[in-house]
Parts: C-alpha cells; structure tokens; sequence
C-alpha cells in the first residue's frame, strides 16, 4: 500500500500547476506570451527597418515569429535587432546565437548605454528527464492496476492520459550584463574581469553573504547595481 500511495504522489507531481501563474509556456506553445501581441520590430543588416506585427518569442528557438495574413512565419534567425512589445518588454539579441534578451534594467554608464538581460529558454534536459520518469510512472502504475485492482487501474488510466505537450516547460534563465559596448553573460569569472580591480576581493566575499543564485533575477539586478552602476562605491561592511 505504501508503494501505491508514493506511485500516486510522483504521478501528482507531473501534473501541470497552471494555476499559480497567469501563463507558463507549454510544449503546444512554447512562446513568451499565451497570444501574439502587436510590437514595434526593428530589422535590417545595413538599412534598420521599423514595423509594426503580432508577434512572439519562441523559447525553443529563440526565434522571432510573426502573424501575418493569418499566417505564423519564422523571421529569419539574426535578422532581428529590437523587438518592443506593448507592455514594456523589450528584447535584444544579446549573443553570437541571436538568443534574444529582455532588458530588465537599463542605465547609462561611462557614457554608454548599460543594461541586465534575461534569456528565457527551454531546459530539454529537464523535458528528457521528466519524458522517462513518465514513461517508468506508466510501467508501475500498470504493475499497480494488476495488484489493486479497479482503483489501480483508474491510476493507471490517468497516467496514460497525461499529454507532454501539454505540461508546463522548464525553462532556463541566463543573464547578461551590457556594459563598456560589450554584452557578456554574467557568470562570476565574466563579473571579476570587468569590476574595478581592487574590488574582486570584495565581490567574492559578497556573493557568499548575499547567497547570490545566478539562475535570479533579483540577484543579478543586486549584483549590477552593486558593481556596475555603482562602480567605485564600496559595499558599507555590516558591524
């Protein structure tokens, strides 16, 4: 009996938790938004062109792709250099991959343009992973339906009806941090380059008390402005 009720609690945690957030992308949908939205996209190689089209982020691709004449097209991959939705999302690419980043802060510094990005993505790790523990849910729950009898086999029922298309994706957040004309992903060896010298001491101190999670984005945005936008600021020691 024990068994069954761990086989029942696994199956549960597979289930799609829809209800927490107004959207979270699925496998029939892997976009940023539920719905395509109206955005002012600039593109061009030599001649920056502006238009207005419905459009979304695909967080498989990290593709831009468009509505038009009730048609989904893929715009092609690097051709894009700005993407601003009507919310107040802007996305940049931000890599040699065109992976397109939402600015979550943007300042000035040294006289350039400065900001923090965010790349949203598809974890496939994640999805491969949850794909076999489905696949060895449905092979115990079977097992369970032949010693449980009808209730085994409602269990069993309802775990071959879970579609994977339609759970939730993992997703992945990487940052960037504009700085110095430069875009660069924000890891801790990327930050010790570009800080002020006399301050890498400090930054490896800090991120240990300040449980910095690199995968979060308000300890990123923390670190920026920390080391970024106030530059030559010492942090003030706690006594």
């Amino acid at each position: 009996m024990r068994r069954s009720v761990f086989i029942l609690l696994t199956l549960f945690a597979v289930l799609p938790l829809r209800a927490q957030q107004d959207w979270e992308p699925i496998g029939t949908w892997p976009f940023e938004y539920k719905n395509f939205r109206t955005a002012i996209v600039y593109t061009g190689f030599f001649k920056v062109r502006k238009t207005q089209v419905p459009c979304n982020i695909h967080l498989g691709k990290q593709t831009l792709w468009f509505s038009r004449n009730d048609t989904l097209m893929e715009a092609i991959q690097g051709s894009i250099l700005r993407v601003e939705f009507p919310n107040g999302d802007t996305f940049i690419p931000v890599d040699e991959n065109s992976n397109f980043g939402k600015i979550l802060q943007q300042d000035t510094l040294n006289g350039k343009v400065a900001r923090v990005l965010q790349v949203r993505s598809v974890d496939q790790h994640a999805i491969d992973q949850r794909a076999v523990d489905i696949m060895n849910n449905t092979q115990n729950l079977q097992q369970t339906s032949i010693n449980l009898g009808n209730w085994g086999s409602q269990l069993s029922d309802a775990n071959a009806a879970i579609n994977e298309e339609e759970l939730p994706l993992p997703l992945i957040n990487v940052f960037y941090y504009q700085y110095n004309g430069e875009i660069f992903e924000a890891t801790e060896k990327n930050i010790l380059n570009r800080i002020n010298p006399q301050r890498r001491k400090e930054y490896r101190n800090y991120t240990r008390q300040a449980e910095i999670i690199s995968t979060n984005a308000s300890s990123m945005l923390k670190v920026w402005n920390d080391f970024f936008v106030n530059y030559d600021k010492p942090i003030p020691v706690k006594k």
